[in-house]
């Protein structure tokens, strides 16, 4: 690995290794695909770590330095690419995931959770034995689920996600579907694509009980991939640089190659995958790109970025949720942010005493600073939970931490309109949102274009 910029003559054998720019979740999934191949991918980050937006960073709190994430996160049983991309670096995810059945739990005692029986009876025994929880409404779920499954979990048009619900009792709306949107497209269901979050539901609930597991990482997000990832394509000689930012990518209309320009004012030469967020694509083609990306640049310069917002706080030890996490009852008229709760400690001794709190997409939260938004959560804690203050709070908030994946969203295909030019991460065309299985499928799916868009003897530089 590298820490800085390339030299000014790369040997000859390196004229067309494939470049990936980006060394987040979907650059290291590409690369890790490429070398299975047997390729030697270069790996370009301007950051001075891996991970992207998933990775793990040091935080102080009350005189106590914590190794937290930049954003909770949870993974599903149905990350079935994700979880395979990890056992192929060294991770091994019975050691690295507390695996619980799918539940959703709120303070006021309101519950539902599958049961571990074979699918559909996993959620028809859920929805049985679920608490606090009309009967009317558990007869409208159980409809729900089963038109679902009818139409086999497509919409004829994409709409916004709030229709999917239109007649329906709009506490279970409240309650159930709006968290579980917000969770997994980040937005609201009146923002969300019904066809985007049918497709997470299709491959989690609706189908086999495994895929519906809730998987929480018991270590940081780094450790989880990304840095077993990079050890991993080091071991296969791959060239990873950090601290290595790219300028302008520059497709080449006499080969299956672009020219990459480093900071430095050195260049790279290379089939070469954009493994970046759509503004930086963008950016990167935006200068003398051909005639055939203009619509490309167009479509990716459309897409929008939504924040999320996480608020770690630090209570006196030994304290515990009596579950290891719950949905809160966010209302932004009283200033009640929080959107989901989480125990650390439930899932690391290490974190004893720090609870994470979400607060998903855009809101009148983004308002406040980071130290208001901080104390308005640790009150909200207090009324729906009843803890005592925070000894200290921190406040974490990523602005473009994932995609709006609105109604209609389009977006570029993974192999571009240009010679050995490809793309990946949120950028690229997915039947997936911002998750980080999303993140994984789509670089996954750019090397496969790289390699069957390319002859084979241009990439077998081993």
């Amino acid at each position: 690995m590298r820490n800085g910029t390339a030299t000014d003559r790369e040997p000859v054998e390196n004229a067309l290794r494939p470049i990936v720019i980006g060394a987040g979740w979907s650059g290291l999934s590409c690369a890790v695909q490429l070398a299975r191949r047997g390729c030697r991918p270069i790996v370009l980050e301007a950051a001075p770590h891996v991970g992207g937006r998933a990775r793990a960073v040091e935080v102080e709190l009350a005189g106590k330095r914590f190794r937290l994430d930049n954003g909770q996160h949870l993974l599903l049983g149905a990350y079935t690419r994700a979880l395979e991309l990890m056992q192929t670096v060294g991770v091994t995810p019975s050691a690295v995931f507390s695996q619980a059945s799918f539940a959703i739990s709120y303070p006021d005692g309101w519950h539902l959770a599958a049961a571990r029986l074979p699918a559909p009876w996993h959620l028809a025994m859920g929805i049985a034995r679920a608490r606090k929880i009309p009967w009317a409404h558990r007869w409208a779920l159980a409809r729900w689920v089963q038109k679902q499954r009818d139409h086999h979990w497509e919409v004829s048009t994409d709409a916004p996600a709030a229709t999917l619900f239109v007649g329906y009792p709009s506490e279970l709306t409240r309650r159930l579907w709006r968290p579980l949107c917000l969770a997994a497209l980040n937005v609201d269901l009146e923002q969300a694509s019904a066809r985007i979050f049918l497709n997470v539901l299709r491959d989690s609930l609706g189908a086999r009980e495994l895929a519906s597991r809730l998987l929480q990482p018991l270590v940081d997000l780094s450790e989880l991939f990304p840095e077993s990832a990079l050890r991993w394509l080091l071991r296969q000689g791959a060239d990873v640089r950090l601290h290595c930012l790219v300028r302008q990518v520059r497709p080449l209309s006499d080969g299956d190659a672009c020219r990459v320009l480093l900071r430095d004012g050195t260049s790279l030469t290379g089939p070469t995958v954009l493994a970046v967020p759509p503004e930086r694509a963008a950016a990167l083609l935006q200068e003398g790109a051909p005639t055939s990306l203009v619509s490309s640049v167009a479509a990716l310069s459309r897409l929008r970025p939504a924040p999320i917002s996480t608020v770690y706080l630090r209570f006196a030890t030994p304290m515990h949720l009596p579950r290891p996490f719950y949905a809160l009852l966010d209302d932004a008229t009283k200033q009640r942010y929080g959107q989901w709760v989480f125990d650390r400690g439930a899932y690391d001794p290490a974190l004893e005493g720090i609870l994470s709190v979400v607060i998903s997409g855009h809101g009148p939260h983004m308002e406040h600073s980071r130290e208001a938004l901080g104390r308005h959560v640790a009150d909200q804690l207090r009324l729906e939970l009843g803890l005592p203050s925070p000894l200290e709070h921190f406040t974490i908030i990523e602005k473009h931490a994932t995609l709006i994946a609105a109604p209609g969203l389009q977006r570029p295909a993974a192999a571009l309109p240009a010679p050995g030019l490809f793309l990946a991460a949120d950028s690229a065309q997915s039947p997936y949102p911002s998750t980080i299985e999303g993140s994984v499928r789509s670089g996954i799916t750019a090397a496969q274009e790289l390699v069957r868009n390319l002859p084979e003897r241009k990439l077998r530089l081993s």
